[in-house]
């Protein structure tokens, strides 16, 4: 289906909730990024997954049921983020869920739903009309279990060398709220009372009260059952996504309501499972959008979209999104509690007894035609992508950093980073560019093995061995490397060895498996540099190392720079040759988004084949990563690599460890030192260009201690993730 047809589909089971309340202290919009406040009240906006009656062919039987208990077998329901009402509930239940089927708002709170004209029924000569609001009342605020444990698996990945997780859930606008009622909150006792549940909250409530879904129930908005709902069976990394979301939508529903987004899954979890119950999505996703449907490529429910998880400090976020296999099974296993306490509802003297039957958890809430099936079943993503992405490993340096890699071979070759094993040379520490105290990234040996699984399956021929004439003698070889393949089931450790660094002016090395695995897939190259425009992938191990235990996260974008040299450039790399051709494809600029960790990744094309390997980002002024903004070396000038990868002769990488001062200052961002652009004389003698070998050269002969090397990181801006 075309992403019209989608968005089409798509938009008549998504809505948008409101909720306006009394706050005359102006505390509410404490962890929201947008609200309206005016005269003592406070309203705040979500998305919705709008349900009318019918539309899902098998229902999760616990929506029949707190439906009947709540005498509203009659009406449709929308789902959306229990975020939205929670400020409004009952001082008792404020951060207690422990009366989740009879949540109470406090007096004055009313709850809407904003839904698409034509859902009405009352369209006219094929034209919509304004979309209209319904009222709502508030059901129930039913947890997932089980998505609520993988929130927390990335909540609590680091909590234990730094004392608090480093990661929060909410959008990173909220902060400018949160710093906003700060001042109310500490001369009013009784808000701060009321608050101090949200600031105390531990990694635990907070990874449920994320993941909490709130059951509004609404009138019947539509006559017309004939709108089905189909459910996506299952999704895969590089799937496509659809989500009709309202950003901002208090602000201006005219403006923003059921406003479409389109990206793909970045990753799974739990990882290595069949069952998943989170989705990482690479999408651009705003303020309101929580609680929105998403969708497959074919029109299929893929689940809701939940607040993002956000790196605090800045203003990186991951987007989440909690799978309907998640919300079923979870809301199964919680019909099965109601059924042994059944005064957890109310009135339930009116449930249906039919409501009590308990379907298997493979069998909830799908409507599947047989060409849905069918289509559903058919992985979205190539072969050949699951290929490429089976290819990028972990790559962990003693107990101080951790980055990714290519494998490029059968044989264990692995192709990284040099900055991961020389970081000094690039003014850096680790990949996230701060000093190596910085515990988020830190790996002790003792809990590098306890990752590893206690049996993986070895070839019996030895790892091939290299010659070692071409070390780089300032890698220091007492720190262990170690290499983690991620397989459909299982994730394998393997130590490794260094083979080359490369002294010259391109930020690679190789690395040798010491123990090759009998499942190793090697990537394949394309030589053929992509243009400007082509759709790309990035898969690496970015923003959570390997204590958090993901696979590798993809992320989607195009090329949007190809920067060429001339081919003499090349071959006479000291001499001012001028050229009117640039031919020879050095760098590569995308907009796929690229976070600390990746460093080492694959750039491929939509045909899975490797096009570059992801080098570094840019930065602000001030420091801080531009994730959308990032440099990759192309194949195309990896060639010398590759041909090292098939036939082994050490003597071919001597060509890398070269000096070229036009790759160095592509690399150091100095385009205007490129002797073949033309530059003003009298900027010319001003601008200096940065000679990556010869700044080496010199300085390693002046760098006899580690004062020394504090006094370089002085003057040295760093440049790589």
């Amino acid at each position: 289906m075309e992403t019209q047809e989608i968005a089409a589909a798509a938009r008549h089971f998504a809505a948008m909730a409101r909720i306006v309340g009394p706050d005359p202290k102006a505390v509410k919009m404490r962890r929201h990024a947008f609200h309206l406040h005016q005269s003592g009240s406070t309203t705040l906006s979500a998305s919705a997954l709008l349900l009318p009656r019918g539309a899902l062919a098998d229902p999760p039987p616990l929506l029949d049921r707190i439906c009947a208990a709540h005498e509203h077998s009659a009406g449709d329901v929308a789902l959306t983020a229990a975020s939205l009402v929670e400020p409004f509930l009952v001082a008792e239940q404020r951060g207690n869920p422990g009366e989740e089927f009879q949540p109470r708002l406090v007096a004055e709170a009313h709850l809407h739903v904003l839904v698409e004209h034509e859902e009405l029924g009352n369209t006219r000569d094929g034209k919509s009309g304004p979309p209209r609001w319904l009222s709502a009342r508030l059901l129930a605020m039913v947890d997932v279990p089980t998505a609520a444990g993988s929130v927390l698996s990335l909540l609590k990945h680091d909590e234990s060398f730094i004392g608090r997780p480093s990661w929060d859930v909410g959008w990173s606008l909220a902060n400018i709220n949160q710093k906003q009622v700060e001042n109310d909150l500490r001369s009013s006792p009784e808000s701060n009372r009321n608050n101090a549940s949200v600031e105390l909250m531990d990694p635990l409530m907070l990874a449920k009260s994320a993941t909490r879904i709130a059951i509004l129930g609404i009138p019947t908005v539509s006559s017309n059952n004939a709108r089905r709902i189909h459910v996506s069976m299952m999704q895969h990394r590089g799937d496509p996504l659809l989500i009709v979301g309202s950003p901002f939508g208090l602000m201006s529903p005219f403006h923003f309501f059921n406003s479409i987004s389109v990206g793909a899954v970045a990753n799974r979890l739990p990882p290595c499972s069949m069952k998943c119950s989170l989705l990482m999505a690479d999408t651009h996703c705003l303020p309101g959008m929580e609680g929105a449907p998403v969708f497959d490529k074919n029109s299929c429910l893929v689940g809701l979209l939940m607040n993002p998880l956000r790196l605090k400090g800045s203003s990186v976020e991951v987007q989440l999104v909690i799978t309907w296999d998640a919300i079923c099974t979870g809301w199964n296993k919680k019909l099965e509690e109601t059924r042994r306490n059944p005064s957890e509802l109310p009135n339930d003297k009116n449930a249906d007894s039919k409501t009590m039957e308990l379907k298997h958890p493979d069998n909830y809430g799908r409507f599947v035609s047989s060409t849905a099936y069918n289509v559903n079943h058919y992985c979205i993503s190539p072969s050949s992508i699951r290929e490429a992405i089976s290819a990028v490993v972990l790559v962990t340096v003693g107990d101080s950093s951790w980055a990714s890699g290519i494998v490029l071979n059968k044989r264990g070759l692995v192709l990284t980073n040099a900055h991961l094993l020389e970081p000094w040379r690039f003014g850096r520490t680790s990949p996230l560019g701060v000093q190596t105290s910085f515990t988020g990234e830190f790996l002790s040996v003792r809990e590098n093995r306890s990752l590893q699984p206690q049996q993986c399956k070895f070839s019996n021929e030895d790892a091939v061995k290299h010659e070692i004439s071409l070390f780089n003698l300032g890698f220091k070889r007492e720190k262990r490397i170690s290499v983690r393949l991620d397989h459909a089931d299982s994730q394998v450790w393997c130590d490794a060895s260094v083979v080359f660094i490369s002294k010259g002016p391109l930020d690679v090395a190789l690395l040798q498996m010491e123990k090759v695995p009998i499942e190793l897939n090697a990537v394949r190259p394309e030589f053929v540099c992509p243009t400007a425009g082509s759709s790309v992938y990035v898969v690496g191990h970015g923003l959570f190392g390997p204590r958090s235990g993901l696979c590798s996260s993809l992320s989607s974008g195009v090329v949007s720079k190809v920067v060429q040299i001339p081919s003499t450039q090349l071959s006479h790399p000291s001499g001012n040759v001028e050229a009117d051709n640039l031919d020879i494809p050095v760098m590569l600029q995308t907009t796929a988004a690229v976070h600390p960790g990746a460093s080492g990744g694959v750039l491929i094309n939509s045909h899975g084949l490797m096009v570059g390997i992801v080098t570094s980002n840019a930065k602000h002024g001030g420091g801080s990563t531009i994730p959308h903004l990032n440099f990759s070396i192309p194949c195309k000038s990896l060639e010398t690599i590759f041909k090292y990868s098939a036939i082994g002769e050490p003597a071919i990488l001597e060509q890398l460890d070269k000096p070229n001062e036009v790759l160095s200052s592509v690399w150091a961002l100095a385009p205007s030192s490129f002797p073949f652009i033309d530059n003003p004389p009298e900027k010319a003698k001003e601008e200096k260009v940065l000679e990556f070998s010869k700044f080496l050269s010199d300085k390693q002969a002046n760098l006899k201690s580690s004062t020394d090397l504090k006094e370089l990181f002085k003057h040295k801006i760093p440049s790589k993730i």
